[in-house]
């Protein structure tokens, strides 16, 4: 399922790179924060928001599809929590500056410590890992600091 997630991200970094491109005034906080908002909108908002719809309606399923059992109670706050965090993700299209420190925040150290659990069980696929958990919390704390939105007062 990761290199999934892997691909989705090329997709997204060449829609950015796209988007970039055609801007007419093209600065790095500009550049960093199309970049920002397509990983936070594109990767951790409408596919995760699937994820979490998957999870709460459908829990065996999920987490057979995820590689392990069902241990509801943990799986159910999973769903919930990935809701939660996928919609704050979406909502960093209308709201911009500050608040996109809140979705930043909550995806990396999730990312962050996904990416620690999975590599210790990671049987060689420690750069399929990165690429779809650290790649992700790296580019979400990059851009925010590199567009300088956690510094704009809405």
């Amino acid at each position: 399922m990761h290199v999934h997630f892997v691909y989705l991200l090329a997709l997204l970094l060449l829609g950015a790179t796209v988007h970039a491109a055609v801007l007419q005034q093209r600065t790095v906080g500009r550049v960093a924060e199309i970049v920002l908002l397509y990983v936070l909108v594109g990767y951790c908002g409408i596919p995760m928001l699937a994820v979490s719809i998957w999870v709460l309606v459908s829990p065996e399923h999920a987490a057979s599809g995820f590689g392990f059992s069902a241990a509801r109670p943990l799986l159910d706050f999973f769903g919930w929590a990935y809701l939660g965090m996928s919609l704050l993700s979406l909502l960093a299209l209308r709201y911009r500056g500050t608040f996109l420190v809140a979705p930043v925040v909550a995806w990396t150290v999730y990312l962050g410590g996904a990416t620690l659990v999975h590599l210790q069980g990671s049987h060689g696929r420690a750069l399929e890992i990165f690429a779809s958990h650290g790649l992700i919390a790296v580019l979400l704390v990059g851009g925010l600091i590199a567009s300088g939105a956690w510094r704009v007062r809405s």
